[in-house]
């Protein structure tokens, strides 16, 4: 049985005020001196991210006590079950980290039946990306839609690298095949904002093959919510958890996935 929607229990408002106190946080702390700590290869953690969890974890408690919270900075914090919040305080902290200016506060729901709504904000750019399931994304409360792009010779591909090395050999045998057949590339460093981004039509396709949950929570519903498509790299179902996605309007979708370097990468 599915929990109550966004407009019956004020959920909305919430992630949208959870997003804003979060992103003015960490954009407070960008000039200053900060804690950075190595978590694994290539993966940083700031007392930035920390202090946005906390902002994050703060309003959803006082709202919703009942709700499971999943958090990149805070693993084990439970498993999907019910209404879950699934966060990522900053997304893009090796960006934040070097004072490279792009980065956001992700922030999606899931319940029973997938993604519910999701809250995804750039603090530096004040772009507040949001959707919910069966009633459209905006971008600071103006629809957003996919782009029209069909030839992926015209087409602007984002993708984001991963930390762990086989997964950048694969990558990078995924890009070397494509490199031909699309206008070009570009790499944002915050996954979520690249999902973003193609649900605004500024990229017209968005792949990745190391996506963390966080990662992908909010960007996917905000994908299919302004009339793209989201599967796994082989065409299939997308699912919670899966760390290869591709994203693109209908019609550059499919033919994203009859190229060499996707589906049908050498890897």
């Amino acid at each position: 049985m599915t929990e109550a929607q966004p407009s019956d229990v004020g959920l909305m408002a919430v992630a949208v005020k959870a997003a804003h106190a979060a992103g003015q946080e960490i954009a407070e702390r960008l000039g200053r001196e900060r804690d950075v700590r190595v978590k694994g290869l290539r993966d940083l953690v700031t007392d930035a991210d920390l202090a946005a969890q906390e902002v994050l974890l703060s309003a959803i408690r006082a709202h919703f006590p009942s709700h499971t919270i999943l958090s990149e900075e805070a693993p084990g914090g439970g498993t999907p079950a019910g209404t879950t919040w699934v966060l990522d305080p900053l997304d893009g902290t090796s960006n934040y980290a070097h004072r490279f200016p792009c980065f956001s506060v992700s922030i999606g729901v899931m319940d029973d039946d997938g993604p519910l709504a999701g809250v995804v904000y750039d603090p530096l750019r004040e772009h507040l990306f949001t959707a919910e399931r069966g009633r459209g994304a905006s971008l600071n409360g103006e629809p957003v839609h996919v782009s029209a792009i069909a030839d992926p010779m015209d087409a602007i591909v984002g993708l984001d690298f991963a930390r762990d090395p086989d997964a950048r050999r694969e990558l990078m045998g995924r890009l070397s095949a494509l490199a031909p057949h699309v206008h070009t590339f570009r790499s944002i460093g915050s996954a979520a904002l690249g999902l973003c981004y193609v649900a605004a039509g500024w990229l017209d396709g968005y792949f990745h093959v190391s996506l963390a949950p966080w990662d992908s929570a909010a960007g996917v519903l905000m994908v299919s919510e302004a009339g793209g498509t989201v599967t796994d790299l082989g065409g299939g179902p997308w699912a919670f958890g899966l760390p290869r996605c591709m994203a693109a309007n209908r019609r550059l979708h499919a033919q994203l996935l009859r190229l060499p370097g996707l589906a049908q990468a050498a890897v």
